[in-house]
């Protein structure tokens, strides 16, 4: 990574660039909202039909149901806190490994994140029903982290960016694990994976470079 960082002015006019063209992260908000819409005003059945329910998963061998509960949202403020931090993250993530990637990762850090919530619930003896894209979001939250690590020694040289990411911390930590109704398994296993796919791209690929948008 280039030990550079821009100024204020700059900063926001390269957010501006990054968003324009980060079609993905764009897509999947415009799904979510959708979804969520359709699903509250005329179509209920999408709650019965693609909520991740870990009996009925493993009873009638409704696998899609770890895909398709990633649409879904239980309120307006669960749809708000992520949609906050797919466009505050995702964007940045996007840009960052390109679009193919981005999507790789955030399907699969969403997929494992379920299945890590299917066995804490085995394991537990519990059963819930879970709904939302928390730990698609989540992998790109620990992508992000192992970034950060990565170039850990370059950011007591900025103390906007600094900033930025401890009220980014501080929003992420309370979205995903203090809410009313958090799935913390989820939201653990979307994190874990992100920060393995994180290694893989950014130490073992050597994609180490300016995470435009952040630093």
């Amino acid at each position: 990574m280039q030990d550079t960082y821009v100024s204020e002015g700059d900063y926001w006019q390269r957010q501006e660039q990054i968003y324009k063209r980060s079609y993905i992260t764009l897509a999947l908000l415009a799904i979510n909202v959708v979804i969520f819409v359709l699903s509250n005003l005329a179509f209920g059945w999408m709650y019965e039909k693609g909520a991740m329910i870990t009996e009925v998963v493993l009873r009638d061998g409704q696998y899609y149901r770890l895909f398709a509960a990633m649409f879904l949202h239980a309120d307006l403020q669960h749809l708000i806190n992520n949609m906050l931090m797919l466009v505050l993250g995702g964007a940045i993530v996007e840009n960052y490994t390109g679009h193919a990637f981005y999507f790789f990762l955030y399907v699969l850090s969403g997929l494992f994140g379920n299945m890590i919530s299917m066995a804490y619930e085995i394991k537990n003896g519990l059963s819930w029903v879970s709904v939302g894209a928390s730990g698609a979001i989540m992998g790109l939250v620990g992508f992000v982290v192992v970034w950060i690590l990565v170039n850990r020694k370059t950011f007591v040289r900025s103390r906007n960016l600094m900033i930025r990411l401890i009220l980014l911390g501080i929003f992420v930590i309370e979205a995903c694990f203090f809410q009313r109704g958090a799935n913390i398994a989820a939201h653990t296993g979307g994190f874990a994976t992100g920060a393995v796919l994180g290694v893989i791209n950014i130490i073992m690929l050597k994609n180490n470079k300016n995470m435009e948008g952040l630093a």
